[in-house]
């Protein structure tokens, strides 16, 4: 048991030691990408946009209130 915890805690540590990477200065602006941020990206918001517009449930203008017909 107590070769098996060892190889286990190795495995672990190798794993974790290989993960870490540096990152050089210049390739720190693409780290705060937006497209690399948590969440849904542009296209994703637009396209859920448009299908509550379709659906009726968010007016397209904000102000007007939509029927939902999908004639915007």
């Amino acid at each position: 048991m107590q070769l098996f915890k060892f190889y286990f805690l190795l495995c672990f540590t190798l794993l974790f030691i290989c993960s870490c990477q540096t990152v050089k200065p210049y390739q720190r602006v693409y780290l705060n990408d937006p497209e690399m941020q948590m969440g849904k990206n542009n296209a994703e918001r637009y396209e859920e946009h448009v299908q509550d517009i379709r659906e009726g449930a968010t007016p397209p203008g904000g102000a007007t209130k939509s029927g939902g017909c999908g004639c915007n």
